[in-house]
């Protein structure tokens, strides 16, 4: 018989740790203790526990320690398997899982994860996939740059192969400055956005508000920009239908369709040695005179905010009918509204206006194929636009700046992260206004206030193409930027790089993001 005085300490031991009933602690038991990964992407971590004599309580996941805190997804008290999205700073980190019985005995094991930087896993991969698409297009395409914006602090990006021209082979660099074509109409529109932001007008503002009858070329009224079915309501667009194409107005610019059209005088007096009527430089007042004095707002078909027709029109008066309203050239008002807010020192007006930073910009290539419909022989071809000296002043605001890969970033990250606009409304009418423009199996596109939208295979795309090859946007749900161009019209090749971005970045799980389904 047991001594009084150690009765109850037998008892509690018995009844806490099963010291008196031969209980066994948990057992863990982990295939794969050790990992490699990149920054910012999400992995399991699985351990096998069991106990023998079924007493098992809970079972508890934590990290010990690490250069910055990730994020543990655990459903329950006894998952055996949870997932670990890293933190965006390289390093190692160490997590643990403890296996705790119901008499309190416990089992600890753990995980040591190695997190590789972007630059050391992600960028040598991009540098590949660049270089790779380029060669595949080489023969058509002069160079290509490329920027990938992870939305990390100091995590971008950059890359260029080939060259700035194709016969003096003078090597494309990064920062390299060249015509954006209709990402214009996005930088075109913060200068909208900021004289909302400040109150002075609103999407809502009409036409007949911003420009007076004496500010309209000779012969027309304000209500001769909308024309349907003999009725005219120009008067009555509005900022917001200028902003998402929705006005009914055509396109001035034609494609080389249309042989009275700036662009098709312009390149004809580059490869004929016509068009000596062509005006040194294509002004604000003058482009508006041309698409009324061409009937382009004549016999339209859709009423304003029916339909989305894409164009350069819309954008060109609005810009021009902003320089009445305020009495500055447009010029100005993107300098002072949206370059110099956001550091953007290297981006301008093609012939409006003086170069800022490097005036060398890439040559960029015009394939006009003898399938063009309606485009006289002479013109086939693929052409030189800068150094046939081709007059596309005619341009402007829906398509003519100049920038470069990191100062449209600056634009783009401004606007994607909303620091660009102050107003909530206005933020909110960025990101949730859309016009459908198509929709197709597995693709879906839309237009809203100057930004383009696509959703295919599982990610969503906001931002604008341009004509010249090169397109920007923010890809959702890797939360990264995007900027592509390879300078060559009707060349793939921009996108293809994009999408095998994309791939690349979803397969790795950038910001814990599920794989691409296979195709495209």
């Amino acid at each position: 018989m047991k001594p009084k005085n150690l009765v109850l300490p037998s008892l509690i031991c018995s009844l806490l740790t099963g010291c008196n009933n031969n209980n066994h602690a948990p057992n863990i038991e982990i295939a794969q203790p050790n990992h490699s990964a990149v920054v910012t992407t999400q992995l399991s971590l699985t351990a096998v526990v069991s106990d023998k004599d079924n007493n098992l309580k809970e079972i508890k996941w934590r990290q010990i320690s690490g250069p910055a805190q990730a994020t543990l997804e655990v459903d329950g008290i006894k998952d055996q398997s949870i997932e670990v999205t890293l933190p965006a700073k390289a390093g190692e980190y160490i997590f643990e899982v403890e296996a705790k019985d119901i008499w309190r005995l416990k089992e600890k094991s753990r995980f040591v994860i190695t997190a590789q930087s972007l630059e050391e896993a992600v960028f040598p991969q991009l540098d590949k996939l660049l270089s790779d698409t380029y060669s595949e297009s080489k023969e058509l395409v002069p160079g290509m740059q490329a920027l990938v914006d992870f939305g990390i602090e100091g995590q971008v990006w950059r890359g260029a192969v080939g060259y700035r021209d194709k016969d003096d082979r003078v090597p494309l660099l990064i920062d390299t400055p060249f015509r954006i074509a209709s990402i214009s109409k996005t930088l075109s529109a913060g200068v909208t956005f900021s004289l909302i932001d400040e109150g002075v007008i609103t999407l809502d503002t009409t036409l007949a508000e911003l420009v007076s009858e004496t500010d309209m070329p000779s012969g027309y009224q304000v209500e001769d920009f909308h024309v349907l079915n003999g009725v005219k309501r120009g008067g009555a667009i509005t900022v917001r239908q200028l902003l998402d194409q929705s006005s009914g107005i055509e396109d001035f610019v034609s494609y080389l369709s249309d042989l009275n059209a700036p662009d098709t005088r312009s390149f004809q007096a580059a490869l004929l040695g016509t068009g000596e009527d062509i005006p040194a430089v294509w002004h604000s007042d003058l482009l508006i005179e041309d698409l009324l004095r061409r009937g382009i707002t004549q016999s339209l078909g859709d009423m304003p905010g029916e339909q989305h027709l894409y164009g350069n029109s819309n954008t060109d008066i609005l810009a021009w009918a902003l320089e009445k309203y305020t009495r500055k050239s447009f010029e100005q008002l993107l300098y002072e509204r949206v370059y110099l807010p956001l550091g953007m020192n290297n981006t301008y007006m093609d012939q409006h206006e003086p170069a800022r930073g490097d005036d060398k910009i890439v040559e960029h290539y015009f394939n006009i194929a003898a399938d063009f419909e309606d485009i006289p022989p002479a013109l086939y071809g693929n052409h030189n636009i800068v150094e046939l000296g081709v007059n596309t002043s005619f341009a402007w605001a829906g398509g003519g700046i100049v920038s470069t890969l990191d100062d449209l970033n600056l634009y783009f990250t401004a606007l994607h992260q909303r620091t660009l606009v102050q107003d909530p409304i206005l933020n909110e009418a960025i990101q949730s206004h859309w016009m459908p423009v198509r929709s197709q199996e597995g693709i879906s596109e839309s237009y809203g206030l100057a930004l383009a939208k696509y959703q295919m295979n599982g990610f969503e795309s906001v931002g604008h193409s341009g004509f010249w090859g090169v397109n920007a946007a923010m890809v959702e749900p890797l939360g990264i930027r995007v900027i592509t161009a390879n300078h060559q019209v009707v060349s793939d090749s921009l996108y293809d790089f994009e999408y095998g971005a994309i791939q690349l970045l979803h397969k790795l799980g950038i910001k814990g993001a599920k794989p691409l389904a296979s195709g495209k």
